[in-house]
This record gives structure tokens, C-alpha cells and sequence, in this order.
């Protein structure tokens, strides 16, 4: 707001200004929270990840020397695309087979109103006789 805009013009124009400003910094400082939350996920993922990893090679290490049995699963990765994209892909797949679903069902449905017609034509022919 110019020096002239705020000794001119209307009052209300300076509380617009000033309710914009305040608008805009918790919309800035939501997004800034959103964001160190995200990147306290992603950290704390990745630390449990680095836990289990290592927890793994120890008992590994353990069952190697006492010639236990050694735990061979898939150690968990770092992931491929952020949480963002993979829970949005997640939602598009489970769209997809619910289409897939609700088309089968339509399928089934119209075979059986088809038998049902069929059905219906075959009384009327054999009432027509």
C-alpha cells in the first residue's frame, strides 16, 4: 500500500491490505509447517528403515557365529517417488479396479436381462401358437 493510497483513499482499503497480509503469512507459515512435517516423515521412515537394516545385519552376524538360522528378507529401500505421488498413484490404481469391478457387474447384468428377454420372446411365441 503506497503512502498515498493510505492518507487518500478509503480507510477500508488498509484493513483490506492488512487482512490480505495476514491471510497471506499463515497461508506461508501452514505451508512451512506442512513442509517440516513432511521432512520429519521422511526422516523418521528413514531412520526405522536404517534400524530394521541394521538390526537385520546384527542378527545375521549373531545366528552366523552360533550357527542359527539367518533372516534373509528384502531389506526396505529408500522410495522411488515422494509419498505424495505414490499415494495418489495408490488411488488411481484402486479407481481403475474399481472400474474394472463395476463393468463386470454391468457385464453380469446384461447378460442376465438378455436371458431374461430371450425368455420373454420365447413365452410370446409359444403363447402366439
Amino acid at each position: 500500500m503506497s503512502a498515498e493510497e493510505f492518507w487518500k483513499d478509503d480507510p477500508q482499503l488498509f484493513v483490506a491490505y492488512r487482512t490480505s497480509f495476514i491471510n497471506k503469512k499463515n497461508r506461508e507459515m501452514e505451508e512451512l509447517d506442512y513442509k517440516c512435517w513432511l521432512q520429519g516423515l521422511y526422516i523418521h521412515d528413514g531412520n526405522g528403515k536404517l534400524f530394521s537394516s541394521l538390526k537385520q545385519f546384527i542378527g545375521n552376524i549373531i545366528a552366523s557365529m552360533f550357527k542359527g538360522k539367518k533372516d534373509n528378507k528384502q531389506i526396505d529401500t529408500y522410495p522411488v517417488k515422494p509419498y505424495m505421488e505414490l499415494a495418489k498413484e495408490q488411488k488411481k490404481e484402486e479407481i481403475e479396479k474399481k472400474k474394472k469391478e463395476n463393468y463386470q457387474e454391468y457385464q453380469k447384468s446384461m447378460i442376465y436381462f438378455g436371458t431374461v428377454k430371450q425368455r420373454f420372446l420365447e413365452n410370446l411365441k409359444k403363447k402366439g401358437e
